[in-house]
């Protein structure tokens, strides 16, 4: 079985032991409003997470996306409160700000060869600043708290039936992902630009091109996020998701995507999230400070990026002793000949 299968099960098993103790401790953790909120709160931080995975893979990193979640949601109040365009016309141009500003991101690690943590670093400080400059304002100057009362707007924050739109997007997001990352050459070729770029350079894949997909994929994802945190909050703030980018890693992480590329899938994701907010959602029903919450999800990419590191290490050392035997395996096999 493999470490994938492993970790998918453990987390499995967590999820399910997790709940039983929260369900225990908590009267109001199994009910219908608590669970669709959980599922809730976790596509909100899955649906970024989705294409944070992507980059990961390629060995990448994007400290960008919570100020893009910010950019975006300011981009959507600035159209409800000084054009008359309706919502269905201007969230497909912010979700295309939202790729481009990826784009522009995978333009400059590939092109001028920059790291990716400091590139999208400084497309973070330089986002959020632009969120507090478009800002809707007051007369006096000071951010102004707009009330969104579009219909079409506020669809995205609704419901059918008992489960929220957000929730169906999440997973189906998910699922087309998980199959482009696995049925399609452009998937495969995201997994051989994480894992050896050189080597997939070699072979005639486009590395740049590949990367910059990814990028703009992940800047899509986070203003799709933007959209549906907005109309749950029926406002848009310039510090909406900054910040968030601790969660959105753990999630991926946790879910089984490695920091050295080329290992990981959307479904590890999924899990992943929902294990996160699990976790979140259970400090705060069991009654322990909020305050704890960072403090846990440091912990959890700590200890799974050291347990990564040494299955890794034991993974390369179990491989080696067993070349190794069939090495003296077959000089034996030469002798008796």
């Amino acid at each position: 079985m493999s470490i994938s299968a492993v970790r998918r099960l453990i987390l499995i098993g967590l999820l399910i032991a997790i709940g039983a103790l929260l369900s225990l401790s908590s009267p109001v953790f199994l009910t219908l409003d608590n669970l669709m909120t959980l599922l809730q709160e976790a596509s909100q931080i899955g649906i970024v997470a989705i294409g944070f995975t992507l980059i990961l893979i390629t060995a990448g990193i994007d400290m960008s996306i919570g100020a893009v979640i910010a950019i975006t949601a300011m981009i959507c109040v600035n159209f409800l409160s000084y054009t008359p365009l309706p919502a269905y016309l201007f969230i497909p141009v912010a979700l295309g700000i939202g790729a481009l500003i990826g784009g522009f991101n995978g333009f400059f690690i590939t092109h001028f060869k920059l790291p990716e943590f400091i590139v999208t670093l400084a497309t973070r400080g330089i986002l959020a600043g632009l969120a507090l400059i478009i800002a809707v304002k007051d007369e006096l100057g000071f951010v102004k708290n707009v009330f969104i009362q579009d219909e079409v707007f506020l669809w995205f924050g609704g419901t059918v039936g008992p489960v929220y739109i957000i929730v169906i997007v999440f997973f189906v997001l998910a699922a087309l992902t998980q199959l482009f990352l696995k049925r399609t050459r452009a998937g495969a070729n995201i997994y051989a630009t994480g894992a050896n770029p050189t080597a997939a350079r070699l072979s005639g894949i486009n590395t740049d091109r590949t990367i910059i997909g990814v990028y703009m994929f992940s800047g899509f994802c986070a203003s799709l996020a933007a959209v549906f945190l907005s109309a749950r909050m029926m406002t848009a703030m310039p510090e909406f998701g900054i910040g968030s980018e601790m969660d959105v890693i753990a999630a991926v992480v946790i879910g089984g995507t490695t920091f050295t590329g080329g290992v990981g899938d959307i479904w590890g994701t999924v899990i992943g999230t929902l294990f996160l907010t699990l976790i979140k959602n259970g400090i705060l029903k069991v009654g322990l400070s909020p305050y704890i919450q960072p403090i846990v999800i440091g912990g959890l990419i700590i200890v799974v990026v050291v347990a990564d590191v040494w299955y890794k290490g034991f993974a390369e050392k179990m491989a080696a002793k067993a070349a190794l035997r069939r090495k003296l395996a077959a000089a034996k096999a030469k002798e008796a000949v």
